[in-house]
């Protein structure tokens, strides 16, 4: 199964803003393909990640750890870079 760092901001930045739209405009992409990403997403996982019904958009308990878990690995990322004088952030 293929997750890409690009996926995990994607969830990352949805569950900070509640919003797929205003995610979309912090990591500087459509609304849809933010959607359609996190959808492909969950699909490969076997998981809803977030509760769409809800405004704003929340966490499912399973999107809360996932979610833990991008940090975590978008951080690692981040950290990777810096020896290398790539400015580090978390929405590329």
């Amino acid at each position: 199964m293929l997750v890409t760092l690009r996926q995990l901001q994607y969830i990352v930045a949805v569950s900070e803003t509640g919003s797929f739209s205003k995610a979309a405009d912090v990591v500087s992409a459509e609304q849809s393909t933010v959607s359609q990403q996190i959808r492909v997403l969950e699909d490969r996982l076997g998981v809803l990640i977030f509760d769409r019904k809800s405004l704003p958009v929340k966490l499912t308990p399973e999107g809360e750890k996932i979610v833990l878990q991008a940090k975590e690995i978008i951080d690692k990322v981040e950290g990777m870079l810096l020896p290398f004088k790539v400015k580090p952030n978390r929405f590329g």
